[in-house]
C-alpha cells in the first residue's frame, strides 16, 4: 500500500483541467503546451498553470527540445523509487 503521500496526486488530478491534461497525455503521449492548447478547450496560460501545479505534484515529466518543452506522465513515484500508484491501478500507460 502506497504512503499517504500519494493524497498530494489523487487530489492534484481532482481538478477537472488537470485530468483533462493528464488523459490527454495518458492516450497521446509527450506533448508540448501548444498540442495541449490545441486539443483542448483550455487557454494557454491555463494550461501552463495546470502543468506547473502538475509538475510540482511530480505526475509529469517534462524535457526541453530547443525552444519546446515536453511534458509526460511520470510513472515513477519521486517519494520512495516506485512505481506509481496510478500505474499500479492502470491509470498511466
Amino acid at each position: 500500500m502506497q504512503p499517504a503521500f500519494c493524497q498530494t496526486c489523487f487530489s492534484n488530478l481532482a481538478v477537472e483541467s488537470r485530468m483533462k491534461i493528464f488523459l490527454f497525455l495518458k492516450e497521446n503521449g509527450e506533448k508540448t503546451v501548444s498540442d495541449i492548447v490545441r486539443q483542448l478547450d483550455l487557454s494557454q496560460p491555463t494550461i501552463s498553470y495546470h502543468l506547473k501545479n502538475m509538475l510540482s505534484a511530480s505526475l509529469l515529466n517534462k524535457r526541453r527540445a530547443g525552444k519546446a518543452i515536453y511534458y509526460t506522465i511520470n510513472d515513477r513515484c519521486p517519494n520512495n523509487d516506485r512505481q506509481c500508484a496510478l500505474k499500479q491501478l492502470g491509470f498511466t500507460n
